[in-house]
């Protein structure tokens, strides 16, 4: 059996591969990671709101909450909220429970939640919106997001930054041993795309001793895309 010397070395640092082999010749390659990203203004606010109730019994727990959420329905419809942009997140009955020593845990009540999500596209309302719920009965605020509706022309444009980006990474690399880069070999999102979100976590009772519910979103969300690209060197 023939041993076929084998030459192999690597820059890690930059990703740059040689290999030689009397059989199969010299084969040259580079791995790059590129990176891009795009900034737009945020056009629309996801609100995660709801009514927690207790009661002695089950029963009360749910018809207090259901009284008060239908409140919040009827507001969110004065205030021309589509009913598109409304839903039910998540419904919740638990018992609470008193634990004694030695003894088995004691009911004392039930508590109820009832959250929901809220899309409002004119984020000059957020504020009103948030102030009108609290007024409605709404007791539990989990959390305010600006986001991009329709982000995809976003993602497209920062896939090609983070492509010219590791092109023009590989080029530099590759002109420092005076070669010049070929065609891809392999390209992967490695990270797959970032949705662009800016989170404000709101205290239910911050937000319920406020009168007016001020409200500052960000002035620009950003979209990050990142990839490895293997290029052929000639």
């Amino acid at each position: 059996m023939k041993i076929l010397p084998l030459l192999i070395f690597c820059f890690s640092c930059s990703g740059l591969c040689y290999a030689h082999s009397e059989k199969e010749g010299f084969d040259r390659w580079i791995n790059v990671t590129g990176h891009g990203e795009v900034s737009a203004s945020p056009d629309m606010a996801i609100l995660r709101l709801g009514v927690l109730t207790t009661a002695k019994t089950a029963k009360l727990s749910t018809e207090l909450n259901n009284q008060a959420i239908l409140k919040i329905f009827d507001v969110l419809e004065e205030l021309d909220i589509a009913k598109d942009d409304y839903e039910t997140e998540r419904f919740q009955l638990l018992p609470q429970r008193q634990y004694r020593k030695g003894m088995s845990p004691l009911i004392t009540g039930y508590q109820t939640t009832n959250s929901l999500l809220v899309r409002i596209h004119d984020l000059d309302r957020v504020g009103e919106i948030m102030q009108a719920t609290i007024d409605a009965g709404g007791n539990n605020f989990e959390s305010l997001n600006y986001v991009l509706d329709e982000d995809d022309e976003f993602v497209e444009e920062a896939r090609v930054r983070a492509m010219e980006d590791a092109l023009a990474k590989a080029e530099v690399l590759a002109g420092s041993l005076d070669l010049k880069v070929g065609p891809p070999i392999t390209i992967q999102e490695v990270s797959g795309h970032h949705r662009p979100m800016h989170e404000s976590r709101m205290m239910r009772a911050q937000a319920m001793m406020d009168a007016s519910v001020p409200v500052q979103g960000p002035s620009e969300l950003t979209t990050r895309v990142r990839v490895q690209v293997k290029f052929v060197l000639e």
